[in-house]
């Protein structure tokens, strides 16, 4: 057998070590492993109350062939779970989790997220010095901190050093309602509604009715199947139009990105250079880095399919198209057409091509 074999086959044995390590006197390792591991040895091998738990977690070790590494790792993450039942079932659970120990450290830090979950934070602010320059941060709720960044972020320290006054969000542009929700808040109902304003943050259907609506705002209700709709045929999205996106989303319509709707750019889901209209229902909001890569060879693009937005992986490029923008005005639907319906337009216009670098500013409407 090969040294490497012999190594290969120590690391499948990480149960053994650690008993040959806690029987001995001493240990030929060099100062900074002996440490770590007599420590992992002592976390699994000293005498405890809970010894059954014990027993199961070295068998199910020994069963998955863990190594020493993969064991001290559990014995360290396990140091901070103060409740020794909680410990043992932390240990006998990650013991019993097969694969590397990078597959074993994302189950621990799953695990330790349900035996402690993150207090819930206070409000308050804190003082980072860095040199000659200081950072401050602030937590309060989410509403009323929207609306000091909202006053504060053109120049913080003149900010901070002026007035400070934070003018409230303007709620008419800001807050996304469906119909049955908005029905709930006119009733009185709306203390368990939450509502999500496109600079970030979300208010409660009671706050809503709490605070002051703009006169010349305007609430947009979406229709189930297409959406909102208004014909132009200009390029560049207007107030108007935007205002309309943003009651769509309140965020970056890309999957899992959290820009606020107020720093994303209005996107044409059918380019405009190959007929695609500038009117909500062929419009949605990105952000500038997600408007820049949609349709990219390997990004995936966006789409409205059935009256929602919707990105779509690189596999459904061929497989389902946006709808002609004529057609989709004129026939009453939106969304992705049939495959006949889809050949038509593609003979029409040609094929959508989803690439183009996003314009500079909020209300630019890029392919």
């Amino acid at each position: 057998m090969t040294l490497l074999e012999q190594l290969g086959d120590i690391a499948k044995r990480g149960v053994e070590l650690l008993e040959e390590a806690h029987a001995a006197s001493s240990l030929p390792l060099p100062a900074d492993q002996a440490r770590t591991v007599r420590r992992t040895a002592a976390a699994f091998l000293s005498p405890t109350s809970h010894s059954r738990y014990q027993s199961r977690a070295l068998a199910a070790a020994r069963r998955n062939q863990h190594s020493l590494e993969t064991l001290a790792l559990i014995a360290r993450r396990s140091r901070g779970i103060s409740d020794p039942t909680k410990r043992w079932q932390f240990r006998e659970k990650l013991c019993a989790t097969a694969g590397t120990t990078a597959q074993v450290s994302r189950a621990a830090t799953r695990l330790l997220r349900e035996i402690n979950p993150p207090p819930e934070r206070e409000d308050g602010g804190r003082r980072i010095m860095h040199g000659e320059k200081t950072t401050l941060s602030f937590t309060g709720p989410a509403a009323q901190m929207a609306d000091i960044w909202a006053a504060a972020k053109s120049d913080p320290l003149a900010w901070l050093t002026g007035s400070r006054a934070a003018a409230p969000a303007t709620v008419t542009t800001n807050v996304i309602i469906e119909l049955p929700d908005y029905l709930k808040i006119l009733a009185g109902d709306g203390d368990d509604i939450r509502l999500a304003m496109t600079n970030g943050a979300t208010i409660t259907g009671a706050e809503l009715i709490r605070r002051t609506l703009a006169g010349a705002g305007l609430f947009t209700l979406i229709h189930p199947e297409r959406g909102p709709v208004n014909l132009y045929r200009t390029r560049q999205a207007s107030a108007k139009q935007r205002r309309m996106l943003e009651a769509e989303g309140a965020r970056c319509a890309w999957s899992a990105c959290r820009r606020p709707a107020s720093e994303c750019q209005a996107h044409h889901l059918i380019e405009y250079s190959r007929g695609g209209l500038t009117h909500p229902e062929n419009m949605t909001l990105l952000c500038p880095y997600h408007n820049s890569i949609n349709g990219l060879p390997g990004r995936g693009r966006m789409a409205r399919v059935n009256g929602r937005i919707a990105w779509l992986p690189p596999a459904s490029r061929h497989n389902a198209s946006p709808s002609s923008p004529h057609s989709s005005m004129h026939s009453g639907h939106s969304g992705i057409h049939s495959n006949a319906e889809s050949g038509v337009a593609s003979r029409a216009h040609g094929p959508p091509v989803f690439t183009g670098r996003a314009r500079t500013g909020p209300t630019a409407a890029v392919p």
